[in-house]
């Protein structure tokens, strides 16, 4: 008896060691594919750097070089540029970028890989401690944020957002080690800390984060206030307090400045009566819960999705409102689902106050993330039915449409969405016409400021072409066209070339089979900035 029970338990142990190595390999084998996804093409799709990209690129690498942003201010709490006060974690982040790895266009966007791999670790992290010794919600984890919609896009262009994804991600890991570790441990006050100031910080990480960082922090209290619970809830509170002090000196120096484009953009400040304000949101506020948004259109801006369907997938939904059911849990586990509920109804406000560009992905970004999270309570209770067939049919069924609609977001991201996205990014081929104006080596460059505003571009692009000539490089609203100058322009403004008689040299970039993109035959891409360099009669 005593030697077949040892072989039983040795033939386990070989198991379930054979077991862990092979679910270690998918997991490895689906980070890898992640991986290639986010960062294959980064520098060329979307097609071209939007101004945003470019005055983030500029001011990080003056940072990196000089200390200083493109104003003169030495290590600034927010960033001036493009009419608005750019967030600074980002910047500072690209700025060590490139000054390990040198500046590019590539290791610009690098830095939105970078934070989303970061939100996605800590993710990962807290799906683990939620659901112990469940491996299909890790899989699904992976998959779903590697692959979902709005994190999708947002990874492989340069805006400030996915970094508001990486703070929210880690504040929720330290809530739960915070409130949902079953044994204290010598950090706990430590814990405390880090949860106050990584919520506190988070308000310098996107522009919505300046509501919804005190709502979070309301929806804590809220949540979590009990005896058992106080002191930690003031230490957090204590800490959350330090990380807003530079925020507080900020709005006192300069009150106004980080509001004046919320001013523009919202129609709170409107002479209209209160009643209609209020539609206006509620109105908003159910665009973004709306199936229109959620499922099958998402945002119209080509900068911040593809155009191909909606915020997030239909097999994320379906599991999402199976999770919106599952609520037995034990009672500490039951106050986080609750947290990220309330968290997932506020989402959608700070957007939902603006009149511009609704609905809009970027500013709702926290919704898709608090739909995912729910989402993974709903594989679970799925995958707790007692009814065997009815379980597998289920989970066969929603892992062949998320493998059908990962697919096909795929292929239309790499082959039909870099063609959608010129128009948008309104700078393909700016690099290439900028070397094309040097090379002719012209007495000066001018680059046609209308309809578009040019200078972010000119001056991040002008760190990555060769101008061995110094040739000065301009910007002008209405530029003389005369021999020795080129002028590089948006083909919208072809009409107000045409108003010189010089003869001139003209180009326009073009993508071409030599340069795929991923390889398909035929693909061709047009640039949308054009230079003609004047001469003489």
């Amino acid at each position: 008896m005593h030697t077949k029970a040892t072989v039983s338990a040795n033939s386990v142990n070989q198991g379930n060691r054979h077991y862990i190595t092979k679910g270690t390999i998918l997991i490895i084998g689906m980070l890898l594919v992640i991986l290639f996804t986010h960062l294959v093409f980064t520098n060329s799709i979307p097609a071209g750097l939007y101004i945003d990209e470019t005055s983030i690129g500029y001011n990080a690498a003056l940072i990196s070089s000089t200390g200083a942003d493109e104003y003169g201010n030495r290590l600034p709490i927010y960033f001036k540029s493009v009419g608005d006060y750019k967030n600074a974690p980002f910047i500072y982040a690209t700025a060590i970028i490139f000054k390990l790895f040198g500046v590019s266009e590539f290791n610009l966007r690098l830095t939105s890989f970078i934070f989303f791999g970061i939100a996605l670790a800590f993710t990962y992290i807290l799906t683990i401690q939620i659901f112990p010794n469940s491996n299909p919600i890790k899989i699904y984890l992976l998959l779903s944020f590697g692959f979902l919609p709005s994190f999708f896009t947002v990874s492989r262009i340069a805006f400030e957002v996915i970094t508001q994804l990486s703070w929210i991600s880690g504040f929720l890991l330290l809530i739960w080690n915070n409130f949902h570790q079953e044994n204290a441990s010598k950090y706990e006050n430590l814990k405390a800390i880090a949860c106050g100031i990584v919520l506190g910080t988070s308000i310098y990480t996107y522009s919505t984060a300046r509501l919804l960082t005190f709502l979070t922090f309301f929806a804590m209290w809220g949540i979590y206030i009990s005896k058992n619970n106080l002191r930690k809830l003031v230490l957090i509170s204590s800490a959350f307090l330090v990380g807003l002090l530079p925020f507080i000196m900020f709005i006192v120096r300069q009150p106004g400045a980080i509001t004046s484009r919320f001013s523009k953009l919202t129609y709170v400040n409107a002479l209209i009566p209160i009643q209609e304000k209020f539609s206006i949101f509620i109105q908003n506020y159910l665009t973004y819960l709306s199936p229109n948004y959620l499922l099958l259109h998402g945002d119209s801006n080509f900068r911040h999705a593809t155009g191909h369907g909606g915020a997030i997938y239909f097999s994320v939904s379906v599991l999402f409102f199976a999770g919106l059911a599952q609520v037995a849990f034990k009672e500490k586990s039951r106050q986080f689902y609750f947290f990220l509920l309330i968290n997932l109804i506020f989402s959608p406000i700070a957007a939902s106050l603006t009149s511009e560009g609704v609905p809009h992905s970027l500013r709702s970004i926290l919704l898709g993330y608090y739909v995912l999270l729910i989402s993974c309570y709903g594989l679970y209770r799925i995958s707790k039915i007692q009814h065997q067939t009815v379980r597998r049919y289920l989970l066969i069924g929603i892992t062949i449409l998320f493998a059908i609609e990962v697919i096909n977001y795929q292929i239309d991201y790499f082959f039909n969405y870099p063609a959608r996205s010129i128009d948008a990014m309104a700078s393909f081929g700016f690099k290439e016409s900028l070397q094309f104006a040097l090379d002719q080596k012209p007495d000066k460059i001018i680059f046609l400021n209308e309809p578009y505003v040019t200078y972010p571009n000119i001056l991040f692009y002008s760190l990555l072409v060769s101008n061995p000539n110094k040739i000065q490089i301009t910007a002008n609203d209405d530029p003389k066209y005369e021999p020795g100058t080129c002028i590089i322009y948006h083909q919208s403004n072809e009409s107000l070339t045409l108003q010189s008689s010089f003869p001139y040299t003209e180009y326009k970039y073009i993508k071409t089979d030599s340069e795929p993109i991923w390889g398909r035959k035929g693909a061709e891409l047009q640039g949308v900035i054009k230079v003609k360099c004047y001469h003489p009669r």
